[in-house]
């Protein structure tokens, strides 16, 4: 099942968390040492390291989320030492938040939400990086990590008829973001957009559409939002806002 994973790291040594060292942090903690057998697809997502408070004790604050609806590998239970590039850090303190499929999908419906994006977000299309809060992208996106993280035929896919239904209703209401560029992990910078975005459904949706965009947002905090979601890219949060009046 979906679970979020909050760690606290302190390193043996001082370190740069570069994009390809957190990549392959996130892959130690969701491989562990069988790196690779997870695949090019791989199911969850990371948010960039941040640092820990002055005076914590711990030197680094991270969140990364399991996706399938099976349980995660014995390695993400509890971890007791990771790897940053070459440092070994010590996991101080671990903290783990799960939800079934099933019991995202029985959240109550949604007209609208705000979506904050706290790591820069964009989306690969035809081998080119679009960096535009367009709906149909930001929901698309989650759509398609729900449906490749649940198992084959099960009745909770978002089909194209529930999904075509969904986004010919979804609008941008509101946004207030900015251009941030990050290292890709692939030896250039990356723009991408951060800040806020109010996303809502259109006042004759059907109650379908708002099931499922009420499914997809409670699923973004742990999916991401867009490309490079396993390298730190796209960590997204939301929030309910009332419908308009």
């Amino acid at each position: 099942m979906p679970i979020v994973i909050e760690l606290r790291l302190k390193a043996g040594w001082q370190v740069r968390p570069d994009t390809r060292q957190l990549h392959g942090l996130a892959c130690a903690l969701f491989e562990g040492q069988e790196s690779g057998h997870l695949g090019q697809d791989k199911p969850f997502a990371v948010w960039p390291l941040a640092a820990g408070p002055p005076g914590s004790g711990h030197d680094w604050d991270w969140r990364a989320a399991w996706l399938p609806a099976g349980p995660p590998p014995a390695s993400v239970i509890a971890p007791e030492q990771l790897r940053l590039g070459h440092v070994t850090c010590d996991v101080t303190e671990a903290a783990h938040r799960s939800v079934s499929h099933a019991q995202l999908a029985a959240g109550p419906p949604l007209d609208s939400a705000r979506l904050a994006f706290r790591s820069p977000t964009y989306f690969a299309q035809n081998g080119t990086g679009v960096v535009i809060p367009d709906p149909r992208l930001i929901a698309g996106s989650w759509r398609r990590r729900w449906n490749a993280s649940i198992p084959g035929g099960s009745p909770l896919a978002i089909d194209e008829d529930a999904w075509r239904d969904t986004h010919r209703a979804l609008h941008l209401a509101a946004f207030d973001l900015r251009t941030q560029r990050r290292d890709s992990g692939r030896g250039h910078d990356r723009a991408g957009f951060t800040g806020t975005v109010t996303l809502r459904l259109a006042r004759d949706a059907p109650a379908a559409a708002r099931s499922v965009f009420g499914t997809l947002v409670r699923f973004a905090e742990f999916s991401g939002t867009g490309a490079q979601t396993t390298h730190g890219f796209g960590a997204t949060t939301a929030t309910d806002v009332p419908p308009e009046s």
